[in-house]
């Protein structure tokens, strides 16, 4: 007979103990395993609530784009354009013009678009940089290298460009002449004379003609769209300027009656229609807006001590020299010299065929014609003129001609001396026409929001 073993106490308390500690640890391990997925959810879920903020701010960025392209003028003041709109799929978006009101009557005008998307309690912001440019910035500035009837007209020998030049058509060279600053060309091509094909700065010299561009040009340059109309300017002069209805008479620096009497920083106008209309005297410094506008034709002459835009719906014919207060003999304005003209056709600017304009002519201002062209009155017949220097820029649709040409030789006309008067860049004409372009210089993302300027 076997013996019989007494039970293990304890064992089956053992087990379940052993089962129960197994059990807490599973639990543990799971409920650590559930923490780590809901926080690995979690934080998904917050990148892409995160990366749609990211979305509406970039999509906000561009509808404010197409937007401020909308404006018929840039602001002048940090303007709110969109505020707490509601995107496509949830969240919201804000975008705040913010403008750089030093720069206002700069060459270039600066402005950031202040983008913010929201997304479920997730912020992004986007800083986008924008700029646009006055055509105060170039010295010269075509939007075709042709005289208004199609005939061609060239850059020749003695021809000297001292600014930026632009043209949204083709150049012509004659001979040598010299371009100081940058040269661009929506054309794909320059013609040298007579027939001389250019598509690079190597094909230089063709034939007998070798011009010098000290910075180099640049073809297939995008084009810049000429403006077709002057309204802008007149709601200026309508706005705390003057405004003119009849084909009038302005003469800068001198007031009121007797004739002639020299008024540094005033001008005087009148209307030719009725025949001896008596002058209205004006002083610069009393306008809220600087500009003179003129619904018709306007004569102008004199000097100016100011800033001041004078603007035409048709022509501005010039009678005689129009020079700065602070300028020298030959029209460079001295150092220190704070006068500045702006002067902006509705068709042409003509420069007249009479006596005091047939020895010499000097103008200093940036010139603008819209339609068609800047030129002289019957540059083609008489005798040499002398020479047609301007401190400022030349701005027209077609390119006006001011002489003609034989054997290289300027034979009937102007001589042309071109100067680029570089302190536009930091300050232009009042109110002178934008290029309507804007400009993205680079974006990026931040969370700063104090003033960009």
């Amino acid at each position: 007979m076997n013996p019989q073993l007494p039970p293990v106490r304890g064992a089956a308390g053992y087990v379940l103990a052993a089962v129960v500690i197994l059990v807490f640890v599973v639990l543990i391990i799971g409920a650590g395993f559930m923490s780590l997925a809901g926080y690995e959810t979690r934080n998904t879920q917050q990148d892409l609530d995160g990366q749609r903020a990211f979305w509406l701010a970039e999509g906000a960025r561009e509808r404010a784009i197409r937007w401020i392209t909308q404006q018929s003028r840039p602001p002048e003041s940090d303007v709110p354009i969109y505020q707490s709109m509601a995107g496509p799929d949830g969240g919201t978006y804000t975008v705040d013009c913010r403008v750089d009101t030093t720069a206002l009557y700069q060459v270039e005008k600066a402005f950031v678009l202040d983008c913010v998307g929201q997304y479920r309690g997730r912020d992004r912001r986007i800083r986008d940089r924008v700029r646009m440019t006055s055509f105060a910035q170039f010295a010269y500035f075509t939007d075709n290298e042709v005289a208004p009837g199609g005939s061609t007209i060239w850059f020749a020998t003695g021809d000297l460009i001292g600014g930026r030049l632009h043209t949204n058509g083709t150049i012509h060279i004659l001979g040598n002449p010299r371009f100081i600053e940058g040269v661009t060309s929506a054309s794909d091509h320059m013609i040298g004379y007579q027939n001389f094909w250019i598509g690079e700065p190597s094909d230089w010299p063709a034939g007998s003609n070798h011009p010098t561009f000290d910075q180099g040009f640049t073809l297939d340059a995008p084009e810049v769209e000429l403006p077709t109309r002057t309204l802008d300017l007149r709601q200026e002069a309508l706005a705390g300027g003057v405004y003119i209805g009849p084909e009038a008479e302005l003469e800068l620096g001198v007031m009121g009656s007797p004739a002639g009497v020299s008024a540094p920083g005033w001008f005087r106008h009148r209307n030719l229609s009725p025949p001896n209309d008596p002058w209205t005297s004006v002083r610069i410094t009393t306008l809220a807006s600087r500009v003179l506008y003129c619904n018709n034709d306007l004569h102008v002459k004199g000097v100016l001590d100011g800033e001041l835009t004078v603007a035409s719906n048709r022509s501005v014919r010039i009678e005689d020299d129009l020079t700065y207060l602070a300028s020298d003999a030959q029209g460079a304005p001295r150092p220190g010299c704070d006068d500045l003209l702006g002067i902006v056709a509705g068709e042409n600017i003509i420069l007249v065929n009479n006596a005091a304009n047939r020895t010499n002519l000097i103008i200093d201002g940036v010139l603008m014609a819209l339609n068609t062209s800047i030129t002289a009155q019957d540059y083609n017949s008489g005798s040499l003129r002398g020479v047609l220097t301007i401190w400022g820029g030349l701005i027209q649709k077609y390119r006006g001609a001011v002489g003609t040409v034989n054997n290289g030789a300027i034979v009937t006309g102007y001589r042309k001396d071109y100067h680029y008067d570089a302190r536009v860049t930091a300050h232009t004409p009042p109110a002178f026409p934008l290029t309507g372009v804007y400009e993205e210089v680079t974006w990026t993302e931040t969370w700063d929001d104090s003033d960009p300027f």
